[in-house]
């Protein structure tokens, strides 16, 4: 499903970004099937992911097209791991408008981002190469504002614009012999999902190097300011994750991450080097946007944080 082009003014944003997002920036929303169909349609690997498709070959450094379709890949595979995604058209839109606003100022913003709540009471925020960024209805429920969201949609667009992942896969590739001399490249389905399966077995259970979360931090916070919204927001979020978490000090969540008190000093120097910017955080707007479909964790289902975003 393609939605329609979002209405920036509903933000509160100033104008002149208002005019330009809106010039710029077409944004993509679906439920599990829009966005299977999409991946199959659009994305290379992501054809090959769903139905066997082989993907086009490629030249390194890698180039936005192989990028695409590793993305895609990936993502099938995270809504695989989650189970699906939600299937709620208005809240998908409003997901998809916040992070195409805090996208749209980045550093890549002609990227066509595409953005989905994953069907999970777990806690977490995942973003594949290519623009293709993942929020958990677990997350979503513990939040208390917009600002919150943007700012760890944010965070996930820093991993993209960084290209975190994408060097990864790179440094994968190498280590295999995938090259342009070795099965004509990522043509080769066998080569294709040795890297991909190398990916996702290290990307779910034991997330991105803790550098690369510093640095999606400091780049989510930069850009969640420069849209307008309070600068706290992905800040407030991370120390709502960790007075969640006090109770597990040995978890594999804390295993796993960085430690949050070290993400927050380092947010906190930030904050101080933009100045002490403010900005709304839109709590009430964000819990009638969300709230009927980020239902909190029943007691069966604890929360759980594999992977922080």
């Amino acid at each position: 499903m393609i939605a329609q082009r979002p209405t920036w003014l509903a933000l509160g944003l100033p104008l002149p970004l208002v005019l330009a997002l809106t010039l710029a920036v077409s944004t993509q929303v679906g439920g599990c099937s829009a966005v299977m169909q999409h991946l199959s349609e659009h994305s290379p690997l992501g054809a090959l992911a769903v139905g066997g498709v082989r993907a086009a070959g490629h030249q390194l450094p890698i180039s936005e097209e192989e990028e695409l379709a590793y993305g895609g890949a990936i993502a099938v595979m995270v809504v695989q791991k989650y189970g699906g995604v939600v299937e709620d058209e208005a809240l998908l839109r409003y997901v998809a408008l916040v992070g195409n606003a805090v996208a749209s100022v980045s550093d890549r913003p002609k990227l066509r981002y595409h953005f989905a709540v994953l069907d999970s009471d777990q806690v977490n925020a995942l973003a594949a190469p290519g623009g293709y960024i993942f929020i958990t209805r677990g997350a979503l429920a513990l939040m208390k504002s917009e600002a919150e969201l943007a700012g760890v949609l944010a965070h996930e667009v820093g991993h993209v614009t960084a290209k975190h992942a994408l060097k990864i896969i790179q440094n994968l590739k190498s280590a295999r012999a995938v090259t342009n001399a070795a099965a004509s490249a990522w043509k080769d389905a066998a080569a294709f999902s040795a890297v991909v399966d190398g990916f996702i077995a290290d990307f779910l259970e034991k997330g991105l190097p803790k550098d690369t979360e510093f640095e999606a931090d400091l780049i989510g916070t930069r850009l969640i300011a420069q849209v307008g919204y309070h600068p706290r927001g992905l800040r407030d979020f991370l120390k709502t994750m960790a007075d969640a978490h006090k109770a597990t000090p040995h978890s594999k969540f804390a295993a796993t991450h960085p430690d949050t008190g070290r993400r927050l000093s380092l947010i906190d120097a930030e904050l101080k080097q933009l100045g002490g910017l403010d900005g709304p955080r839109n709590a009430e707007r964000f819990v009638a946007q969300t709230r009927p479909a980020a239902k909190p964790p029943t007691a069966a289902a604890p929360v759980s944080a594999e992977r922080r975003p």
